[in-house]
């Protein structure tokens, strides 16, 4: 009798790890919030001027932050789609999901992504971002010259989680140390 009371309790409790191991690769597959992510990295001052764009389910723009209310969906969408996306060279099939936020003004280099590439797209991703931070060092090389060094410290770095972060702003430091943290949790 004790010999089925102990055998019972060791498949009860192989169950209970299983249950318990299955749960936790589930909570680890939920996707991360990269515009929430990015929004918590900023300064109140960057949330309220810069608007934190990614696409939705839909396929179609959404942002939060900055302007973005003030915005039609349509309006939103053609200004994402035409003026804030193409700087940053992602084309659909490169993700399968991303938040940016960027700088349309000449003055100003400024640009903050998390985006995960689509399996095997990592390099690929890289080097869109690495040519966008080419491109605004280009930009302000004879320009601005304090934008010219924030675009010389700019960072396009892969996280330990697989998203490829770019991190183009006066707080650098700080707000990639913020994005890897959030990433990390």
């Amino acid at each position: 009798m004790k010999r089925i009371i102990a055998a019972l309790l060791a498949a009860l409790s192989i169950f209970t790890l299983v249950g318990c191991s299955a749960g936790s690769k589930a909570d680890s597959a939920t996707p991360k919030d990269y515009a929430q992510i990015i929004h918590d990295a900023r300064s109140d001052e960057d949330n309220e001027y810069d608007m934190i764009f990614t696409k939705g389910e839909d396929g179609k723009f959404t942002a939060i932050d900055g302007f973005s209310a003030e915005y039609e969906a349509d309006q939103l969408e053609e200004e994402i789609r035409d003026i804030l996306m193409p700087p940053l060279n992602l084309e659909d099939d490169m993700y399968t999901s991303f938040a940016a936020s960027i700088s349309s003004m000449m003055v100003r280099s400024y640009a903050v992504a998390i985006v995960k590439p689509a399996e095997g797209k990592t390099d690929e991703v890289k080097k869109a971002l690495e040519a966008y931070v080419l491109s605004e060092q280009q930009s302000m090389e004879h320009y601005l010259e304090d934008q010219y060094q924030i675009a010389l410290a700019a960072t396009v770095t892969t996280a330990p989680t697989g998203e490829v972060i770019l991190v183009c702003a006066k707080d650098h430091d700080t707000l990639l140390a913020n994005i890897e943290k959030a990433l990390a949790a």
